[in-house]
């Protein structure tokens, strides 16, 4: 079971009158998204910065 806050929008802070629906199926995301011409996949990760022991943070 996932725990997922939707009773707020977050862009605009507005409560949420109702919940249409919940897609969890990954092949059906996939489809919608494909379909708005949207990207399926997550961004690439940015590579890891090594910073010295003493430096700021």
């Amino acid at each position: 079971m996932l725990d997922i806050g939707i009773e707020y929008n977050p862009q605009c802070g507005e409560s949420l009158k109702k919940l249409i629906a919940a897609i969890l199926d990954f092949s059906a995301i996939t489809q919608i998204l494909d379909h708005l011409g949207l990207s399926s996949r997550a961004p690439p990760r940015s590579p890891a910065q090594v910073q010295g022991l003493f430096d700021p943070v």
